[in-house]
C-alpha cells in the first residue's frame, strides 16, 4: 500500500511512502545493529533517499548514486518526509 504525504503527517514508513519521491529519513526505529546496518548503507537521520520500487516483500530505493535491495520489514522500520530539496546527495 502506498500513500501521499498529507501536510499534518510527521513520518511515513518508508515501506508506505510514494515511489520516484525525494525523501529525507527522520529515524531509524530498529536496534543499535539495524542503525549501524543502515548507516553502513548511508540511510540515517537527514539523508535525502527515493524509493524506487515496492512489490510484494521487497522495495528497492536510491541512496545518492547507489540503489539497494531491503526487505519490506526492513523499509518499514525507516521514517521518512517528503524532502523540501529533492537532492538525493
Amino acid at each position: 500500500m502506498t500513500m501521499a504525504f498529507h501536510p499534518d503527517l510527521k513520518a511515513l514508513p518508508l515501506a508506505m511512502a510514494p515511489l520516484g519521491v525525494a525523501l529525507t529519513v527522520q529515524s531509524l526505529s530498529g536496534c543499535a545493529d539495524f542503525s549501524a546496518r543502515m548507516l553502513a548503507m548511508g540511510i540515517g537521520p537527514g539523508r535525502v533517499i527515493r524509493l524506487m520500487q515496492c512489490e510484494g516483500s521487497h522495495v528497492v530505493l536510491a541512496v545518492g548514486d547507489s540503489r539497494f535491495g531491503i526487505g519490506r520489514g526492513v523499509a518499514q522500520k525507516i521514517l521518512v518526509t517528503e524532502s523540501r530539496t529533492g537532492d538525493l546527495k
